[in-house]
């Protein structure tokens, strides 16, 4: 019986030609209730036996999703009603939902819209548009991926404050909501007529970078859409590093995998690969004159702060969950939606090795977090088109609320 695409990755390595179907996987969202339930749960993750973790789990009180292949469903919901562990089914059939966003994403010849998830090609091409139209800005080239794809961002620069902020995105190849929400945020930036925008772009140097992993992005449109990692060679016919774990801080202590058949598979080393050294190298150019550095993902609506590896307060903290709480109350200001703030270790999955860690530690940037945009674990990486736009509104309310909050707390 043929085991799960995305998990198996000697297949899938090379299917490159041909979209892998995903009829009757179902998405599971699971409640463990003590910490048996959670050894259980992260012991079938490590397992890789056919399950595709988009969430772990590492605490009572938090969930898990989890996708099942359609072969081993009854076996997955018998296993888990053996151990009292509750799951509701969030998706029974993935490719519907699939298909849904593919249908919405396809390209309009009327310019970009902030109704469904975008395509790289859509993306680019608009920010070259942008950087001939207007004077102040412009286009950063980071480097160029293992399959030859730019690592593309732009600059906005209204002034000369020289106070700079970077937003970055699309880590993860099936995350493709974080691309769309950052390029609602250029477009506010640039040609928007909201006062914070106006204000925001004249008191900072803005650097956007909405798909830091190009090759997993466009992999996950043409070929396997739940393909997470990059595509680089790693061991034998395995491919891919996971970004969001290849930065060097703590690396490889929480939250890692060093099989390279894992979906979260963190390099052999930090900073191995060539999308997360470019990154590196950008900020180290701009030290010291970053005041915030946000990083976006899909999926889980909450704010985590620095450090994963600890729940001690460190650096400036307080300061952060302080503004951040309120910024999360300006973003469920606009549709209720409620995200959660604080440490990834009480809130998350304490995963380290992540950018948000890095720039905290090596440079002691102010304002420094990541967001984990909609949903709650409804659809995950499969959001639907409907909610895509309302994620953007609201997320881009919130980054203007940090920054009127940390100017109010006197930290930019």
């Amino acid at each position: 019986m043929l085991r799960s695409f995305l998990l198996l990755n000697s297949v899938i390595a090379f299917a490159s030609t041909q979209q892998v179907r995903y009829d009757d996987y179902a998405l599971y969202k699971v409640h463990p209730q003590n910490e048996e339930h959670i050894k259980f749960l992260n012991k079938l993750e490590q397992d890789n036996i056919g399950y595709d973790f988009w969430k772990t789990v590492k605490r009572v009180g938090d969930y898990a999703s989890i996708v099942a292949p359609p072969e081993l469903r009854n076996e997955f919901e018998h296993t888990l009603a053996k151990r009292n562990i509750r799951s509701d089914l969030m998706l029974a059939n993935i490719q519907e939902a699939i298909e849904s966003q593919a249908n919405s994403r396809r390209k309009r010849d009327d310019g970009m819209h902030w109704t469904a998830q975008q395509t790289i090609d859509q993306i680019y091409g608009w920010f070259h548009e942008l950087a001939s139209q207007h004077s102040f800005v412009s286009i950063i080239q980071l480097g160029t991926t293992h399959e030859g794809r730019n690592i593309t961002g732009i600059r906005i620069s209204r002034g000369s404050s020289g106070r700079n902020i970077i937003l970055e995105g699309g880590q993860i190849g099936a995350d493709w909501l974080s691309p769309t929400v950052l390029t609602f945020v250029v477009d506010q930036l640039v040609r928007g007529e909201d006062r914070d925008a106006r204000t925001a772009a004249q008191d900072f140097d803005w650097h956007i970078f909405p798909i830091l992993n190009p090759d997993g992005h466009q992999f996950s449109q043409d070929s396997v859409r739940l393909w997470t990692k990059n595509r680089s060679p790693t061991f034998g016919t395995n491919l891919g590093v996971d970004l969001t774990r290849n930065w060097n801080s703590q690396w490889g202590v929480i939250g890692a995998n060093f099989n390279p058949a894992s979906n979260n598979y963190a390099g052999h080393g930090p900073f191995t690969e060539v999308e997360t050294r470019s990154m590196s190298r950008y900020i180290e150019s701009l030290y010291p004159t970053v005041v915030a550095y946000l990083s976006f993902r899909g999926f889980g609506q909450r704010l985590l702060i620095p450090f994963a590896h600890t729940t001690t307060p460190m650096y400036n903290y307080e300061q952060m969950v302080t503004i951040g709480r309120r910024a999360m109350g300006a973003l469920a200001a606009r549709y209720g939606t409620q995200y959660l703030v604080g440490p990834s270790l009480l809130l998350h999955d304490g995963s380290t090795g992540n950018v948000a860690d890095f720039v905290k530690y090596r440079y002691n940037v102010t304002v420094v977090a990541t967001y984990h945009l909609r949903d709650f674990g409804s659809y995950g990486y499969l959001l639907p088109p409907s909610q895509v736009l309302p994620s953007c509104e609201e997320t881009f309310d919130s980054i203007m609320s940090l920054l009127r909050e940390a100017r109010h707390e006197n930290i930019i």
